[in-house]
């Protein structure tokens, strides 16, 4: 073994080789130094004392390597990593449910404005047709106010007239065509205050709403804008925001972490395969 011992440090003598050097290629090269059978002898600046302090000194430094190896702190950032990951996947689903929500109501609307578009044809006929009942029921006021000679709205008009000329009927027949005309003048009434309920109460709410003669409708401004401005977009940008981060993480801390402990699993591997091999590390 003193030979041994001798060999080496004639050989890192000879070679110019470090105290580090020497350590390193001994410990490696599986040399088993003996500093009992070195004799007190000097290996080049070395005494036999330096050598197993340098020793020591190597052996605890690797031993506390072994501690922190030890403390796991590669699988709770392992395990953390993995619990994270699987929060942000749920986030990925999530975003990923928001966004195609957004798009359904994207085209709800406008599948709801296109519609209201195809209304615009039916309403105006509507309309119209209202104008000319409205006109020839004026018209026909006119003329009776005209013959008869009395300005009267035409249903009073018309059931004054009648009532006149049922008074000249017989009793029984009077009452029956007396019901008759009051169930017509009662309809003539009804006219209109019937056209003036559908135009005040639901043609001018649909024109302001849907068909206004000038501007924006009101379901524009008072709805669909402000679920776009107010809702729809502003989930858009925090959708966007939200994809950005998550390309951050993965790009910036996921895959530079887990490169950087696939590389110390290799290291740790190349150790337990020095240590088999019979070097004493510690």
């Amino acid at each position: 073994m003193a030979n041994d011992y001798n060999d080496s440090a004639a050989v890192a003598n000879s070679a110019g080789l470090s105290r580090r050097q020497f350590l390193r290629n001994a410990a490696l090269g599986g040399t088993a130094i003996a500093v009992t059978a070195v004799g007190g002898a000097a290996v080049g600046a070395l005494s036999r004392t330096d050598l197993e302090d340098e020793l020591n000194k190597l052996r605890a430094l690797v031993g506390l390597y072994e501690q922190l190896e030890r403390f796991g702190l590669d699988t709770l950032i392992s395990n953390g990593m993995g619990i994270i990951r699987g929060a942000l996947d749920t986030v990925k689903a999530g975003v990923g449910l928001i966004r195609n929500g957004i798009g359904a109501a994207e085209n709800a609307l406008k599948a709801f404005l296109a519609f209201v578009d195809t209304l615009r044809g039916a309403v105006n006929g509507v309309a119209q047709i209202l104008n000319d009942l409205t006109q020839k029921f004026q018209a026909a006021e006119g003329v009776v106010t005209a013959a008869l000679g009395n300005a009267a709205p035409l249903a009073q008009s018309i059931g004054d007239f009648f009532n006149s000329v049922l008074g000249l009927i017989p009793f029984g027949v009077g009452d029956n065509m007396r019901r008759a005309l009051t169930a017509l003048t009662d309809l003539i009434r009804a006219i209109p205050a019937s056209i003036e309920a559908v135009t005040t109460q639901v043609f001018k709410p649909l024109r302001d709403w849907f068909f206004p003669a000038t501007g924006e409708p009101l379901v524009r401004t008072n709805l669909v804008n402000p679920i776009i401005n107010n809702v729809l977009e502003p989930n858009k940008k925090l959708l966007a925001d939200l994809e950005t981060l998550l390309q951050k993480w993965e790009n910036d801390f996921t895959k530079p972490v887990q490169s950087a402990l696939d590389d110390r699993a290799r290291v740790r591997k190349q150790i337990v395969a020095l240590k088999e091999s019979g070097v004493r590390l510690a």
